[in-house]
C-alpha cells in the first residue's frame, strides 16, 4: 500500500490566502499568457524564488483544509523573458527505497542550480519528497527525504524520510546521481567502527520490559543519528562532510541516562564514480581541523581527511 498524502490537511505554516497574480506582479512578472479567471485564482501552500530565473511552485486554494493535486511549476526566464509552465499529479518516491509514497505535499522550497530545478515539499514530521526538473520542467527524479546539498550538476546529497511513530529515528543519506539517475547509501555504511563502539556501549543497559511496553525494537545497531548543522561541500574536489550525533534515547531509561550521546564527523570524496569515506571523533577530529570549522576545512584542505 502506497503512502497517500495528496489531498491531507493544509500545514499550519503553508502559504496561503494570495492570488496567483498577486505572486506574478510582486516578482515583476508579465502575467498576460495567464487567463484571467487563473489569476484571479487563490493560491496555497506555495513556495517562491524571487531571482533570474523566477520559480514558483504553487496549488490551487479549492476553498477546502486539503491539498489537491496538480502540483503547478512556473519558471520565468527574465533574461529571455520566456515562461514555461507544467502540472504534476501522481508523482511518487519510494519510501526507504520501498514502499510508494505520494510527493504532492505542500512546496517548502524551490531553487535552480547547474541546470536542474529542486522542489522540496512536505509530507510529515519525519517524511517529505525532493522533486528534481530539467529547466524545461520535465520532471527527472523524485526522492523520499530532504535536499542536504549539491555537488555541482553531478550529485545531490538527500536526507531520507523516517518512520516518524518509531522509538529511534537513525538518518539514511543517498548521494543521487543526476547523470546516472541512480541513488547510492553511503550513510550508514556497513561495519563503521564508530557505530559499533556505541552499539556496545548501548547492549549492555537494554531494558527488554521497556522495549515490550513501548513496542520498540531495541537494536543496539540501529540508533538515534541526528545531523547537529548543515553539510559541508566542495565542489570542484568532489567531497562533503557533516557531523552525526549519536544518542542512546529509545532503548530504556537506563541506557539514555547511562550512556551519553557522542558526535562523529564524517567525510565523503568521490573517486571514479565510487564514495570514499573517513569518520573522526574527539582528538582525532580537532587535530585534523587544527581550529578550522568543518566548512572551512573542507573548502580550504578537502582531501587532507583521506589521506
Amino acid at each position: 500500500m502506497g503512502l497517500g498524502l495528496a489531498g491531507f490537511l493544509l500545514d499550519i505554516g503553508s502559504c496561503g490566502a494570495d492570488t496567483l497574480q498577486d505572486a506574478l506582479r510582486a516578482a515583476s512578472m508579465p502575467t498576460q499568457s495567464f487567463p484571467a479567471a487563473e489569476l484571479a485564482g487563490k493560491i496555497t501552500s506555495y513556495a517562491v524564488s524571487n531571482g533570474d530565473p523566477f520559480l514558483l511552485a504553487y496549488y490551487d486554494d479549492d476553498g477546502s483544509v486539503r491539498i489537491q493535486p496538480p502540483l503547478h511549476v512556473v519558471r520565468y526566464d527574465r533574461a529571455a523573458g520566456e515562461v514555461r509552465r507544467a502540472d504534476f499529479r501522481n508523482v511518487l518516491a519510494l519510501f526507504q527505497g520501498e514502499t510508494p509514497m505520494d510527493c504532492l505535499g505542500s512546496a517548502l522550497t524551490i531553487s535552480q542550480y547547474r541546470g536542474f530545478l529542486y522542489i522540496d515539499t512536505h509530507g510529515g514530521p519525519s517524511a517529505g519528497c525532493v522533486l528534481i526538473f530539467s529547466t524545461g520542467l520535465e520532471l527527472k527524479a523524485s526522492l523520499s527525504g530532504w535536499l542536504l546539498g549539491r555537488l555541482g550538476a553531478d550529485y545531490a546529497i538527500v536526507r531520507g524520510s523516517e518512520v516518524h511513530f518509531m522509538s529511534v529515528h537513525p538518518t539514511h543519506i543517498v548521494v543521487f546521481d543526476l547523470k546516472q539517475n541512480r541513488s547510492v547509501t553511503v550513510y550508514p555504511y556497513a561495519n563503521d567502527p564508530e557505530r559499533q563502539r556505541f552499539s556496545r556501549l548501548i547492549e549492555p543497559w537494554i531494558s527488554e520490559s521497556w522495549c515490550r511496553e513501548n513496542n520498540a525494537a531495541c537494536d543496539p545497531e540501529n540508533f538515534d543519528a541526528d545531523l547537529t548543522g548543515s553539510v559541508a561541500v566542495n565542489e570542484s574536489a568532489r567531497v562533503f562532510g557533516f557531523e552525526a550525533r549519536f544518542d542512546a534515547g529509545g532503548f530504556g531509561e537506563a541506557a539514555e541516562k547511562t550512556v551519553a550521546p557522542r558526535t562523529v564527523t564524517y567525510f565523503y570524496r568521490e573517486r571514479g564514480g565510487a564514495w570514499e569515506h573517513r569518520e573522526y571523533q574527539g582528538p582525532a577530529l580537532l587535530r585534523l581541523l587544527g581550529g578550522m570549522t568543518l566548512d572551512e576545512f573542507i573548502r580550504q584542505k578537502p582531501d587532507l581527511a583521506f589521506r
